[in-house]
């Protein structure tokens, strides 16, 4: 909750409005020419992994920031809106599912189980309700395809390949993806040398 106070709070000094949607994503929005004009979405998740560095996903959050700052300072307008979104729980790092927020803006939670709890026993609907969210609501978090332009994302690399080459910049060509399986093994215990095959 400290963070997301923390990033509204410099959201709405930068020029933004400030809001979080149904699946506890942080939204900042810089209205274009037009309103209600399709937006181009920057931005990054809000949690991080386990020693994954501190700029691990604030990173991208912190330069939509800084960007849209630079623009209302000068008074630009584009005929598109810019969003800053800071993603909750992409990573998995409270609840057994990774991008479970960002997947609710993309539309894509079909299928997915809700019924999830954290390592305390909070449930995700209890987490919701914490903020004020119901779990009911959340699949409206998904955005129309017709009102986003494009995201943009920068991340910061979290391997020592760009230092050790002595480069600045990387262009992502792959990604690791993530997949959590629950398997069951059933059997007995046995030495290899007496267990029959």
């Amino acid at each position: 909750g400290a963070t997301l106070d923390r990033l509204a709070t410099w959201m709405r000094e930068a020029g933004m409005s400030a809001r979080i949607d149904a699946a506890g994503n942080l939204l900042g929005r810089y209205e274009g020419l037009a309103a209600d004009a399709p937006a181009l979405l920057i931005g990054s998740h809000v949690d991080s992994v386990r020693d994954g560095g501190r700029y691990d996903g604030m990173l991208g959050v912190m330069l939509g920031i800084e960007a849209v700052a630079g623009f209302a300072a000068r008074g630009r307008r584009f005929p598109f809106a810019l969003e800053v979104i800071g993603f909750g729980d992409e990573e998995g790092s409270r609840f057994p599912v990774s991008m479970l927020a960002t997947r609710a803006v993309a539309g894509a939670l079909d299928g997915q189980d809700l019924d999830l709890r954290d390592s305390a026993g909070t449930t995700l609907a209890e987490a919701l309700a914490s903020f004020g969210l119901d779990i009911a609501q959340l699949l409206a978090a998904a955005r129309r395809r017709d009102g986003i332009v494009a995201y943009v994302e920068a991340h910061i690399e979290q391997g020592p390949v760009l230092e050790a080459e002595d480069r600045a910049l990387g262009v992502v060509s792959a990604i690791a993806a993530q997949y959590r399986f629950r398997a069951v093994v059933g059997g007995v215990a046995g030495h290899a040398g007496t267990m029959a095959m």
